[in-house]
């Protein structure tokens, strides 16, 4: 579980996050939605360790987030960022393997090609993509591998930075399904930030709607069509 207790967060000025509280039960999928600018990738952030709040805490699977349960937690942790960030100077099975050559518990270059080759070959990638470099790959290849990445070592909790951004409406539509059926297969949590409301449908069971630095709705996927909240349903009407 992810728990967020009274989260706020300001840079000079600017109030980004305002007593933000919500509880992500195990294995349940979250979709952030918000314009931009409303605090959806700093709250991440927050959650992820890599900013710290003005005030509130991080509670995960009830303990606190002090330094010992953010390093066990992100060892636990996979990402797939909004541009892939693959390394162009590093092979596709280097880059999927780059926590188990470079993390604490590192494996051998034999064992980490095996466990990558894997990986890639549940996200719909031939063997013959391993020796490939970055710059040889589609958009939608690249985020395939960078999804193989993030779920290697079978994370218990993904996070998904705009997954589907840049990608054509069928490729969209087939990287959608495709972290739905991970995330299901893993039984991870996940937490994705995401303007696509066809997305947030196949991806998500619940929503967090964020607006002028506050949790303006947050619910089951299943409850968006009755939800009575204007802003909401300008996101449900495009």
């Amino acid at each position: 579980m992810i728990e967020l207790q009274h989260i706020s967060k300001s840079f000079g000025t600017k109030e980004v996050l305002d007593d933000i509280s919500l509880a992500l039960d195990s294995g349940t999928s979250l979709a952030i939605l918000g314009r931009s600018g409303t605090g959806k990738s700093v709250l991440t952030r927050i959650i992820l360790g890599l900013i710290t709040p003005d005030a509130g805490r991080i509670l995960i699977d009830g303990q606190p987030m002090t330094r010992r349960v953010r390093r066990a937690f992100l060892e636990q942790t996979g990402v797939l960022f909004q541009a892939s960030a693959l390394f162009d100077s590093l092979t596709v099975w280097e880059n999927v393997a780059f926590r188990l050559r470079n993390g604490r518990a590192r494996v051998g270059r034999t064992e980490a090609r095996e466990r990558a080759e894997v990986a890639l070959g549940r996200v719909g990638l031939e063997p013959r993509v391993a020796d490939l470099f970055p710059s040889d790959l589609s958009g939608g290849m690249q985020k395939r591998v960078g999804l193989a990445r993030a779920i290697i070592g079978t994370p218990k909790y993904l996070f998904f930075d705009e997954p589907n951004s840049g990608l054509d409406p069928v490729t969209s539509t087939d990287i959608d399904a495709l972290i739905r059926e991970l995330v299901t297969d893993l039984g991870a949590t996940a937490i994705t930030i995401t303007h696509d409301m066809a997305s947030i449908r196949t991806i998500a069971d619940e929503v967090l709607l964020l607006d002028a630095a506050r949790a303006r709705w947050h619910g089951r996927v299943s409850d968006l069509a009755s939800a009575d909240d204007p802003l909401l349903a300008r996101f449900l009407a495009r």
